[in-house]
């Protein structure tokens, strides 16, 4: 444990579960740790349960009980999806409220819906729009051009330039199931081929270029960027991943997480679904596939998911496809861990149990276990530690400064105050990602509508998301400049005891 760890606050869990997907699909509604008031991170409600019923329904593991949740959060995704769609049929983060539409997020959105289709009700009318919008943005040579911003500035690695995005619309409507003869597909190609004979050294779009090659089956090209990512390959510890030749500046702030940036989590599993999708794949395919499986695994957070919308959606897209492609019917393993306290607790896995997560609460953190597996099939085990340290001042990569103004306490329940709060950048890139201001708010307050109504009509932020108690300011950035914003609160319920709440940004 850090020094400084908060006393009391150190924990850790051992997980079991028998299938690959089964942590993402006990925690479908929160596979990242952050807010949904957006039209990029709401897709994650939607892609990852097209994936896992899929996966579910081609190896007869669907029960009605999954079914109707997935089911659900895809209407829910669906329905939330559409407030973000411009008339003109494309999407961005904040719908209306941003310039244009995006091509990243459209053509994401696009290919989702569509697949969606298979389980709930998508209008065809919106979709042709949006497929409409698409085929406006490709250019006379089929490459596209990249319009609109996405939140996080640092994922530049492949969605900033022609040919990455073009890669990706065309994966994106092939996956939809547009055939390679549709004019829109089929020019997109010419420009895929023509950048592929002039030589690809980016990491990054050798990934894409040979996902993309091995989905619509050229096997040439295929193979030809298969054997060019194996020369840049990082094997450690008998894993397999990909690192960006060029990292962007690390913050200010230090990491508390051992995971790899998301970047690399993609476009390892852009790698991974190119060989699982390699014409006349063998079993030595496989077998090099699972060195890759078992080292974007190490990159999932406790929930299943990863660490942002794009790795997200696309790492869960190659297990579920691994999954498919390596599930057996039989297998039965049994699993302990123990320790000298004495601790030892066993668990039984096997066909009947393989979704049903298995966790124990470790007694002794830091302590050393002993981990055992006995049988045959496959088995998914996580370690999972939690503790708070107080963050070392600057930090955070902003500075962030609160007042209460204009109090009022003539009548004791209608108690009412103003809330001023003014932030600034202090990290090391021109401006931040999109941010949110965090307001946790006093136990028997609720905020004015009118007051923060008027911040999204001033433009000063561009969504407001009340969750529980709390109330969240979506910032498009944060500069070096100072920005300021105020709303009001007032009391509807008189508490005797009222904890003080907490006000911070994070950046996304």
């Amino acid at each position: 444990m850090p020094k400084n760890v908060v006393e009391g606050s150190d924990r850790a869990f051992f997980s079991v579960i028998g299938d690959i997907l089964g942590t993402a699909m006990q925690n479908l509604h929160q596979l990242l740790q952050m807010p949904f008031g957006c039209g990029e991170q709401n897709m994650v409600l939607f892609a990852p349960n097209i994936y896992i019923l899929d996966y579910l329904n081609e190896t007869r593991q669907l029960s009605e009980e999954t079914k109707s949740k997935a089911i659900g959060y895809l209407v829910s995704g669906y329905q939330k999806q559409l407030s973000y769609k411009h008339p003109d049929g494309s999407y961005s983060i904040f719908g209306t409220r941003d310039k244009e539409g995006n091509t990243w997020l459209t053509a994401f959105v696009y290919k989702s819906f569509n697949q969606g289709k298979r389980y709930i009700y998508v209008d065809s009318n919106v979709q042709e729009q949006t497929l409409i919008w698409l085929s406006g943005k490709q250019k006379p040579d089929g490459c596209f051009q990249s319009v609109g911003k996405l939140f996080n500035n640092a994922l530049k690695g492949g969605i900033d330039d022609e040919l990455s995005i073009s890669a990706y619309i065309i994966i994106a409507l092939v996956e939809a199931g547009l055939p390679t003869s549709h004019t829109v597909v089929r020019n997109g190609l010419f420009c895929l081929e023509a950048a592929s004979e002039k030589g690809i050294s980016k990491v990054y779009v050798q990934a894409l270029l040979a996902y993309a090659f091995c989905l619509i089956g050229n096997q040439a090209k295929c193979n030809f960027f298969l054997k060019e990512l194996d020369k840049s390959a990082k094997e450690v510890g008998g894993t397999i991943h990909w690192e960006r030749e060029e990292k962007p500046l690390a913050e200010s702030f230090p990491s508390f997480s051992a995971r790899a940036p998301s970047a690399e989590v993609e476009m390892t599993s852009y790698a991974l679904l190119a060989l699982l999708n390699k014409p006349n794949r063998t079993s030595e395919d496989l077998t090099r596939a699972s060195r890759i499986v078992q080292w974007v695994v190490q990159q999932q957070n406790p929930y299943g998911g990863f660490s942002s919308t794009q790795d997200t959606v696309i790492a869960l897209q190659a297990l579920a496809d691994y999954g498919a492609a390596t599930y057996s019917e039989v297998g039965q393993n049994t699993v302990s861990i123990s320790s000298s306290m004495p601790f030892k607790k066993v668990f039984i896995v096997n066909n009947r149990n393989r979704l049903l997560l298995q966790q124990v609460l470790l007694p002794d953190v830091p302590g050393n276990y002993s981990l055992e597996v006995n049988g045959s099939g496959c088995v998914f085990v996580q370690t999972t530690v939690r503790y708070n340290i107080p963050l070392p001042q600057k930090a955070s990569g902003f500075t962030l400064s609160v007042k209460v103004e204009n109090a009022s306490c003539a009548n004791p329940l209608g108690l009412k105050f103003d809330i001023s709060i003014s932030a600034s950048y202090t990290g090391k890139r021109n401006v931040s990602n999109m941010a949110i201001i965090d307001v946790q708010m006093l136990s028997g307050f609720v905020p004015v509508k009118s007051s923060w109504q008027k911040l999204l009509d001033d433009n000063t932020v561009m969504q407001v998301e009340t969750k529980q108690n709390h109330i969240l300011f979506y910032l498009d950035s944060v500069s070096f400049g100072k920005l300021s914003l105020w709303f009001g609160v007032y009391r509807v319920i008189i508490l005797h005891l009222i904890y003080p709440h907490m006000i911070y940004i994070h950046t996304l």
